[in-house]
């Protein structure tokens, strides 16, 4: 299991995957860019709406205040976008896993039959709906998360097998829709053990980047390696 990724790390420079790398992290750092902007920006047509009321309350302080939720309110998205980064980003390596797959295919396994990449649209869907499932499981679960923080190793074990689970049914999925029908075996593969090591890695701060093409690539050896039996 743990082989699988590490074949996969060694493939990282191809140009396939650092194209993919490298445009979805800069689609996320533009997105968050975006939302700080955007956040600021609401927070400031409120504070105009209030000004009137906030002068009369702070007189010439009104402006310090001002300043101060100004800092705190981008200071509290940027946090927010920091615990949400790797999903964010996660995403965007969605929109071009097949690229991803495709060259990882070609180099170790060009004998498996191969089904043409879907849509863009079907790609953009996947990555919605990744990002989509990841926040509302962990939105369903975020009391139990929060209680089991108080004793971190609950706190965390949870958190990876949650995210371990929806990993591994989210990802096998992508690559059973480019395995040929020729090559379906009698029953769906599991890949929880490769979502489990992907959710630990997905925690790590840098590692995190590279985990969504790390968690493709193991998939796919997984995958072959069934085939061969």
């Amino acid at each position: 299991m743990i082989s699988s990724f590490i074949k996969t790390f060694r493939q990282i420079k191809d140009p396939k995957i650092i194209k993919a790398l490298t445009f979805a992290t800069l689609l996320t750092v533009l997105s968050i860019l975006l939302a700080v902007t955007l956040g600021v920006t609401l927070l400031d047509y409120f504070l105009d709406l209030f000004s009137e009321t906030l002068q009369s309350w702070l007189g010439q302080g009104e402006g310090w205040f001002r300043g101060m939720v100004q800092f705190m309110g981008g200071t509290l998205i940027l946090i927010i976008s920091y615990f949400f980064f790797a999903g964010i980003h996660g995403a965007f390596v969605g929109i071009f896993i097949d690229d991803i797959l495709d060259a990882i295919r070609q180099k170790h396994y060009p004998e498996i039959p191969w089904e043409n990449a879907p849509s863009l649209l079907s790609s953009l869907s996947f990555s919605l709906r990744i990002l989509a499932l990841t926040f509302f499981l962990n939105l369903i679960a975020s009391p139990l998360l929060i209680l089991g923080w108080f004793i971190p190793p609950i706190g965390l074990t949870m958190q990876i097998l949650l995210n371990g689970y929806l990993l591994g049914k989210e990802y096998g999925q992508l690559v059973e829709f480019r395995v040929s029908k020729q090559a379906s075996l009698d029953t769906t593969p599991k890949y929880f053990r490769n979502g489990i090591i992907a959710s630990s890695m997905w925690i790590v701060p840098v590692l995190n980047l590279l985990t969504p093409i790390l968690l493709t690539g193991s998939v796919l050896h997984s995958r072959a390696k069934l085939m061969k039996g």
